[in-house]
């Protein structure tokens, strides 16, 4: 009988080692615990929330400010007060103008307002005082088409004797030119030269 007692008393020690053993092992296999654990570690070191929340850094991100491109283009227009005309010019982008903000080239381009501002295109614009200087008179002289410029005085100013003819034009154009045809700005100019060529 003794036998089976010492029998009875080593085989319960080995359940409760065997339990004990078990619960510890599943508590270290638990990933909750050993997130628990690995927190309140983590707090240990730094003694106290306080000291916790002051060595969290926070970080602002500032969005990025839209810049030009290098295939950006700029255009500027003029408006012109006394003959209410505005005149447009279009330029490609230099390269030291990469990458540049609104800002910048407010700081850049002090004499002009920004109209509009993309990655791909500035619009730029002013009012100047006095006339556009694109007034034009077309006129029939020796059987060609001859450009003269007109100030804001109407003085003519010859500008340019064309190689169009004048010969094969019909009879209502012809009239028109000998009378002179007035153009406003670059645009209109080249579009009535285009028409009679």
């Amino acid at each position: 009988m003794k036998k089976y007692y010492i029998w009875g008393i080593v085989i319960t020690i080995i359940v409760i080692i065997g339990v004990i053993f078990g619960v510890v092992m599943f508590n270290n296999d638990n990933p909750d615990n050993q997130t628990q654990n690995k927190e309140i570690n983590f707090i240990k070191e730094n003694k106290t929330t306080e000291n916790l929340t002051n060595t969290i850094e926070i970080i602002t991100t500032v969005s990025e400010e839209e810049k030009t491109s290098p295939n950006c283009l700029f255009i500027f227009k003029t408006y012109y007060k006394q003959c209410e005309h505005t005149k447009t010019e279009r330029e490609i982008i230099t390269e030291t103008m990469v990458n540049k903000t609104k800002e910048d080239l407010r700081d850049i381009y002090t004499n002009w307002n920004i109209v509009k501002f993309t990655k791909n295109e500035v619009i730029f614009g002013k009012d100047e005082e006095g006339e556009c200087g694109e007034h034009y008179i077309l006129k029939d002289e020796e059987g060609k088409i001859v450009i003269y410029t007109i100030d804001e005085n109407e003085k003519l100013t010859l500008k340019e004797k064309t190689e169009i003819l004048t010969a094969y034009l019909p009879e209502q154009d012809l009239e028109k030119l000998k009378q002179g045809i007035r153009v406003n700005g670059k645009e209109e100019l080249n579009q009535t030269l285009e028409d009679y060529e």
